[in-house]
This record gives C-alpha cells, sequence and structure tokens, in this order.
C-alpha cells in the first residue's frame, strides 16, 4: 500500500492528478444527465402536460425512459484531462513562487489562482467541448462571450473558500486531487452552464416570439 501511494503521488503524480481529473469531469455530467432527467419526469416537478389520447400516452411514456448522452460525457471527460496538467503544474509553480502556509501567502495564492488559473480552465473547457462537438470558431466565441461571464461569477463564490482550505490544510501532492473532488461538485454546475441553463433561456425567448407573432397575425 505504501508503495501504491508513493507511486500515485509521486513518481506518477502527474498521471494520477490528469486522470483523477478527467474521471471527475465525467462524474459530475454524470450526475447531472441524472438530475436533469430526474427533474423533468420526478412527480415532484410536474412539468410534463397531461397526454390528450392514449396515443400520446403512450409517446410520453416511452420517451421518459432515462437515455444517457455517453457522448455528452465523453466530451466532458476529454477536457478534464486536457485540464489536468495544467492544474498540476500550475499548483507546482504556486507553491514555490509563494511557499507556506501563512495568511498573506495563501491569499496571494488564491488572488492567482482565481485570476489566472479560474478563466484559463473555464476557457479551456467552453472551447475544448465546442472543438469536440465539431462547432465552428464563430459558435464557440459567441458562447464564450455568453456564459464566461456568468460562470466565473458562480466560480468566484465557490473557489476562493474552498482553495482557502486548499491551501492552509492540504500537503502539496494532493492538492490536485483535493480539487478535482470539489470539481466533481462545481462539474455539476458547469454540465448544467453548458448543456441547460441557457438552452431554457432561448425556448423561452423563442417561445414568446413565436406568442408575439401569433398575437399580432389574430390582430390583423
Amino acid at each position: 500500500m505504501g508503495v501504491l501511494r508513493q507511486l500515485l503521488f509521486g513518481k506518477y503524480l502527474l498521471i494520477t492528478n490528469t486522470v483523477s481529473c478527467g474521471l471527475m469531469m465525467a462524474a459530475g455530467d454524470v450526475i447531472q444527465q441524472r438530475s436533469e432527467y430526474w427533474k423533468k419526469h420526478c412527480k415532484y416537478f410536474p412539468s410534463s402536460v397531461m397526454a390528450a389520447s392514449p396515443e400520446d400516452e403512450k409517446v410520453t411514456t416511452i420517451s421518459s425512459t432515462y437515455g444517457h448522452d455517453y457522448m455528452r460525457t465523453r466530451n466532458m471527460m476529454i477536457v478534464g484531462l486536457l485540464q489536468g496538467p495544467f492544474h498540476h503544474w500550475f499548483y507546482m509553480l504556486l507553491d514555490k513562487i509563494l511557499p507556506g502556509r501563512n495568511a498573506k501567502s495563501v491569499l496571494k495564492k488564491t488572488f492567482l489562482d482565481q485570476s489566472l488559473a479560474s478563466p484559463m480552465c473555464l476557457t479551456i473547457f467552453f472551447v475544448g467541448l465546442g472543438i469536440l462537438e465539431s462547432r465552428k470558431i464563430e459558435e464557440i466565441s459567441k458562447e464564450l462571450k455568453l456564459k464566461f461571464g456568468e460562470t466565473w461569477k458562480v466560480d468566484c463564490c465557490f473557489w476562493p473558500p474552498t482553495q482557502c482550505i486548499n491551501f492552509f490544510f492540504v500537503p502539496l501532492h494532493y492538492r490536485v486531487l483535493y480539487i478535482n473532488a470539489m470539481t466533481m461538485v462545481y462539474d455539476i454546475f458547469l454540465s448544467y452552464m453548458k448543456y441547460v441553463s441557457f438552452t431554457c433561456i432561448f425556448i423561452k425567448l423563442q417561445s414568446n416570439i413565436n406568442c408575439y407573432y401569433l398575437n399580432y397575425e389574430l390582430l390583423q
């Protein structure tokens, strides 16, 4: 056990950090997809419309069967694997530049993490997924402009206290593993921002536009 620990958190720490980052990202998406399904079909969230006929009821029953989007989870995992090496080297460099666990050092580390690492990771996330989804550069750029600001606001609320705990109490070789565990929680939110939130906004806007045109035609 001691040899395995030395290998995972010593010689092969980069591999450990990279693989764990990818797995946590995938796990976060799996949880988010289950959450999306649960909210749509659980009786406590009655978002479905009552079937008008037995045929409609049959279709509704069939459509309510859970189907996991494995391609989406795969893409999330790949992006996590891309972020892993960046996390690894960033925290190694940060600890060399600002050694120690005093309050001044921790505050500086937290500030640098939030101002440098956070924007970089969010960019890797949105751009990486856009490329994996074979989207055009213009589409990726629009999505980044639309979602980056709102995502970073939540990021600024979640990560500073998390990183303070990290820099005060977690040893250097366990830092990325701790961050990956916390990232799994945060990745649920990222998956929501990527695949749910702005899709809902677009559908509502489209519905309002269609309603406006319908009312306009009735008035003519």
